[in-house]
């Protein structure tokens, strides 16, 4: 700005330069805190004042399309992926229908549609998954992403479905981007996302086709209503209404680290080729290949260097301390990203769990299951009291994570007695700990003690209801 002015108010340039300067040189003498970037130490760090959207809007895209490239081509990303689903959503977060009244009519008809469509294919637009499976895809798809879509589609009776709809897992890539700002009906939209004027999500603008298929190009796009979409993603700042790959802080250290070790497999290779230079000063013949033992003639006027091929040193601390900052990044124990054990105890590893735990609750509660479980519920309570007119009030449908792999059952069995004996935690609980539905558990015993009984059949673990002696029928 000051050359333009220069050109025609050099006074006033000169004036606003020395200004200028009086401003910077007391603005640096008034920071106190060396992380606020006024010193070289910190002069790398990038200074924006974007909100939660505009910071994603330009790098969104590629981060997901970078992380998917490393889905295809990096094995730490691919296990630090599978590791994330199987410690969130393992074999899936099972539903479970509770009465307060107790109706078990009501449970069972709603738990046999529940199994009849949601835990088969029935599910599935695709006719691949069950709802578990969505799951999971759904959750590696955040991961990857940052983000993904559930869609609602109506089924007819006709279509002989146990429920009147299906599931359908997108990408976000499927969100028009363009559609962006002030709308025709007065609502605004952000990146495809259409809000209404107290900021309610009332409409997704979803491509008919994905953008990057063969038919895809610019394809039509169709405007489906807010109560037909679960938009799931992890919210790391207010007012954030996108999400970003979770492999975003990590994306160029997973690339480097790839290439490091690619490297070092390469030296590798050239250090196996042992390799001899024959020095002569008439027509050189083929000494053939070297073999252990071998003994070359050569002559008088001969002489042969044998190469020193490099040798690796630091490549296991250096790819295990990178590999513990990645591992963190993601929210993982070293031992669980690499699958290396080598450095981990029954402590060590309890340790870990205990740090990692309150991630992988967090990721269960607050994203799968407030997000998407809560979501497909009210989707599935619609479409129960359209088929079996069953009112929703009468019912709930809550769900239960699985369980965490232990790493003593005998500890944390012993553990989990002494507090229910104590009256610290209730049966159900732990039962709810341990991925299973109580209500389920319960009426399996009790079946079980029924039948045992009826059989005149006891076991060691029957201290309530033991079975009747059996009759002394000899002499009759």
């Amino acid at each position: 700005m000051n050359d333009i002015i220069a050109a025609f108010a050099p006074r006033l340039a000169f004036q606003r330069e020395m200004a200028l300067s009086q401003r910077r040189a007391l603005t640096s003498m008034s920071g106190h805190y060396d992380g606020a970037g006024r010193t070289t130490r910190a002069s790398d760090f990038r200074f924006n004042r974007t909100d939660a959207i505009e910071a994603g809007r330009a790098d969104r895209s590629r981060l997901s399309w970078m992380s998917r490239d490393m889905l295809r081509n990096n094995p730490r990303a691919v296990r630090g992926r599978r590791q994330l689903i199987n410690h969130v959503v393992g074999a899936g977060i099972l539903p479970s229908v509770h009465t307060e009244d107790d109706d078990t009519a009501a449970r069972d008809e709603v738990d046999r549609l529940i199994r009849r469509h949601c835990l088969t294919r029935n599910w599935d637009v695709d006719g691949r998954l069950t709802m578990l499976g969505q799951q999971a895809l759904g959750f590696g798809t955040i991961v990857t992403d940052g983000e993904v879509l559930f869609r609602r589609r109506f089924r007819r009776t006709s279509d002989g479905f146990p429920l009147n709809f299906q599931v359908q897992v997108l990408e976000a890539d499927f969100l028009n981007a363009q559609i962006d700002g002030k709308l025709a009906n007065g609502n605004t939209a952000i990146q495809g996302i259409e809000f209404d004027a107290i900021g309610r999500r009332v409409a997704y603008h979803i491509f008919a086709e994905h953008p990057g298929s063969r038919w895809g190009a610019m394809p039509p796009t169709k405007r489906i209503l807010a109560e037909n979409i679960i938009h799931a993603f992890d919210p790391l700042r207010p007012g954030q209404q996108r999400g970003v790959s979770w492999f975003a802080p990590v994306v160029t250290l997973l690339h480097e680290l790839q290439k490091y070790q690619d490297g070092q497999v390469k030296r590798q290779e050239v250090a196996a080729m042992f390799a001899a230079i024959w020095k002569t000063s008439e027509t050189p013949t083929d000494l053939g290949e070297l073999a252990p033992g071998s003994v070359l003639n050569i002559g008088d006027e001969d002489e042969i260097d044998f190469t020193d091929p490099p040798t690796v040193e630091g490549y296991e601390p250096f790819m295990r301390v990178t590999e513990r900052t990645i591992a963190s990044a993601l929210g993982l124990t070293y031992d669980q990203f690499t699958g290396d054990t080598s450095q981990s105890n029954y402590t060590s590893h309890r340790a870990g769990r205990m740090a990692t735990d309150p991630n992988i609750r967090d990721w269960q509660q607050n994203l799968m299951i407030a997000q998407v479980c809560d979501r497909f519920a009210a989707w599935i309570e619609e479409a129960v009291q359209d088929v079996a007119d069953l009112d929703p009030d009468s019912y709930e449908i809550r769900w239960t994570p699985p369980a965490r792999p232990v790493v003593d059952p005998s500890k944390d069995a012993n553990a989990d007695k002494a507090e229910i004996e104590a009256g610290l935690a209730s049966r159900r609980s732990k039962l709810r700990e341990r991925g299973k539905d109580p209500l389920k558990v319960e009426a399996e015993i009790a079946e079980e003690r029924a039948a045992a009984k009826a059989a005149s059949v006891g076991y060691s673990t029957d201290k309530h209801d033991p079975a009747p002696a059996a009759t002394d029928t000899k002499g009759t």
